[in-house]
């Protein structure tokens, strides 16, 4: 029936497929046309932002070159970046790419043309150049290789972006799969520094802004900071196991939820923006967690040496070198290193799902599982049962359940003690499990009870099986510390009729005949085999 469904929707899907070959249009070129924009800004009307600050940059001593010049102002806060070069001007909106030289886009540039011999300076305003968090970046010179380098600024920031992302969606199935609260507070949190960044670095205005205007770009500057620090110390003691290793610093992992929030809070009753402190706040919290990351690793717990991998290279974006080596290129440091803790914390929290699915599935292999004889138990049995006399019933195909009960066993126990009792059991099921056809199944029922399923068997084959077994069982002692003991079974068996029911009022059905069955086995003398009488 199955088979028959996914072909059906096979068919119909084909069906709804079919139209758009033959109905199709026979042109192979696609013309889309472009939406019209237009964002008229006056450079020289325009004011300047709150907080603007003007840079100047001399010319050479011997004038500027009788070639062009190029600048591109990179990593402004959002709002109006205006360059000046003597008579000519222009600018654009740091937050909205719609309304800069399209030749640049990792940041606000224009090119300037050939005025030899000048010495007039190229003027730089721009909103706030450091706040703590935001250092301006300003390249120019020769226009191939500034628009070069503008080109590779942009690749990284994109490419750098885009792995975040990737890596987010991929932790956020997680999260869905297993509701695991640590992938959880790692999407929020991961999802909220890649924003932060995006905005932080210019990126968040190409093609067009992804927030709403200069003032959400700017309030999502002081905010995002708050669930992105909060959720990263989360994660860090969460997968970490400080619970373990460090109980009572892991009661703080929601504090740095509130300590981030008051000092964003500070700002709303007129104090500082907090950008001014969140690079500070990043390095000691980036300390923080990389003293736990290591305590919880010399402690034995794998997630502590995961959290440190996933850190250390953070340091070299905060740390000195910040302001030597990686100070031109920190917004694509900064955007590198949350690419690589999110690759490698998504590694690991996949690493931890299918440690935590290897684990539940060995626990229900132990609740499935009889402990002693190796065998499947009751409870393993019982799902499978209503599933084969469905499928036997569907496809017109015999089935056949059968009982084993050992003889006298009570009379090993109490004359040989229950450990020579155990390796009797023991031995029978294997001797059962050797018989065993594909498909066929075998379980310790109960005690000194077993029950066999046996596929395709009807009344005739189910006797032979049954037979087959006894013989094999009455025929060779079982060795043991006590000798070799002799053991028979007596044995029931039933077949599913074409009037039984399906599911689970099948089931009853059938082991009721079949313990039936088995009770007149023991009645009739034992070592025998009794069928269903009806």
């Amino acid at each position: 029936m199955a088979g028959r469904k996914q072909i059906a929707v096979a068919v119909l899907a084909l069906l709804l497929l079919l139209p758009s070959f033959v109905l199709g249009s026979r042109e192979d070129i696609a013309r889309i046309r472009g939406d019209a924009f237009r964002l008229p800004i006056d450079c020289v009307a325009v004011p300047d932002s709150p907080g603007s600050a003007e840079v100047r940059i001399p010319a050479p001593p011997e004038g500027w070159p009788a070639w062009a010049q190029a600048i591109v102002v990179l990593d402004t806060p959002p709002g109006l970046v205006r360059l000046r070069r003597g008579e000519e001007v222009r600018c654009g909106l740091a937050h909205d790419a719609r309304s800069t030289d399209s030749r640049f886009r990792a940041g606000v540039g224009a090119v300037f043309s050939a005025a030899p011999g000048s010495r007039e300076p190229i003027i730089v305003t721009a909103p706030r150049l450091d706040t703590g968090s935001h250092g301006l970046t300003i390249r120019y010179g020769d226009p191939a290789p500034v628009q070069r380098e503008d080109t590779l600024r942009f690749a990284v920031r994109m490419g750098g972006l885009a792995v975040v992302f990737a890596m987010l969606l991929s932790a956020l199935l997680v999260f869905a799969g297993a509701r695991d609260r640590i992938a959880g507070m790692f999407v929020l949190a991961g999802s909220a520094m890649a924003l932060w960044l995006a905005v932080r670095s210019g990126f968040a205005a190409w093609p067009r802004p992804w927030l709403p205007g200069e003032e959400a770009m700017h309030l999502a500057l002081q905010l995002l900071p708050v669930p992105g620090f909060g959720g990263l110390w989360y994660v860090a003691l969460a997968y970490g196991r400080a619970d373990r290793v460090l109980p009572r610093l892991y009661r703080t992992r929601h504090l740095v939820f509130l300590l981030a929030a008051l000092v964003a809070g500070q700002w709303w009753l007129g104090g500082p923006e907090p950008t001014v402190f969140w690079r500070g706040f990043a390095f000691l919290l980036l300390l923080a967690m990389l003293a736990v990351g290591i305590a919880c690793w010399r402690a034995g717990q794998p997630g502590g040496r995961a959290v440190v991998l996933a850190l250390a290279p953070q340091l070299l974006v905060l740390g000195p070198l910040y302001g030597t080596l990686l100070r031109a290129w920190h917004a694509e440091t900064l955007i590198l290193g949350l690419a690589w803790y999110t690759v490698v914390m998504t590694l690991a929290l996949s690493l931890r799902m299918g440690a935590l699915a290897r684990q539940r599935d060995r626990m229900k292999a132990l609740a499935e599982r009889d402990p002693l004889t190796g065998l499947p138990n009751r409870r393993a049995m019982a799902p499978v049962l209503p599933r084969r006399i469905d499928e036997a019933q569907a496809l017109g195909k015999p089935l056949a359940l059968v009982f084993v009960d050992l003889d006298r066993f009570k009379q090993v126990n109490d004359t040989h003690g229950h450990a020579v009792g155990d390796e009797v059991l023991v031995e029978v099921g294997r001797r059962l499990a050797s018989q065993l056809r594909g498909g066929d199944m075998v379980a310790r029922h109960g005690g000194e009870e077993f029950v066999m399923l046996v596929p395709g068997a009807d009344a005739a084959e189910a006797a032979a099986v049954a037979e087959r077994l006894r013989s094999l069982l009455a025929e060779t002692p079982v060795e043991t510390a006590a000798g070799a003991l002799p053991v028979t079974a007596s044995f029931g068996y039933a077949v599913l009729r074409p009037g039984d029911p399906g599911g689970s009022a099948g089931v009853a059905a059938l082991l009721a005949r079949a313990d039936a069955a088995l009770y007149r086995a023991k009645q009739s003398g034992r070592n025998r085999v009794e069928g269903d009488a009806g």
